[in-house]
């Protein structure tokens, strides 16, 4: 009996952390970069965590695999992140948006990769001194364009170019 409330409760929140994670992505105006870490962190926890479903009843295997399951789309929904029409979306399993007026400072650094392909890593600092870093393959106007659009006038959106 406590088993299965413990699983309930586990699938409750994990499948509301999806919806959560849903929404926030579908406000996604620019996506950056896939994010591979949290997956990859995800499905080893899950390998070392997963003993099966012997010896548990019917129910609770139905509660097992809903839960598994909503663990294994969490941690595939953690590598999405970007520029929202509303926050700034950032990922990661425990992840969490940030309004545009929290944020202090924006960098924004162009780089050239060796195969030829363009990148923009984006800084994001907090006003609580906390640093996001995002990277796209959008190009730099573009990028700043939409953030000039979204965040208040008085935020700084600096542009720094790495010698190669």
């Amino acid at each position: 009996m406590i088993w299965t409330t413990l699983m309930f409760a586990i699938d409750a929140m994990l499948l509301i952390g999806c919806l959560v994670a849903i929404y926030w992505q579908g406000q996604i105006v620019i996506r950056s970069r896939y994010n591979l870490w949290p997956l990859l962190m995800g499905l080893l926890i899950m390998s070392f965590g997963s003993v099966g479903t012997l010896g548990l009843d019917q129910i609770d295997k139905w509660l097992f695999i809903v839960g598994l399951s909503a663990f294994i789309l969490n941690c595939i929904q953690a590598g999405v992140g970007g520029i929202g029409d509303k926050r700034l979306v950032n990922s990661g399993f425990f992840s969490a948006t940030v309004q545009y007026d929290r944020l202090a400072g924006i960098t924004l650094i162009p780089l050239t990769l060796p195969n030829g392909k363009e990148r923009v890593v984006a800084i994001f600092v907090t006003n609580a001194q906390q640093r996001i870093q995002l990277s796209f393959s959008q190009a730099l106007p573009t990028i700043q364009k939409e953030l000039r659009s979204l965040v208040p006038g008085n935020t700084p959106i600096e542009v720094q170019n790495i010698e190669q």
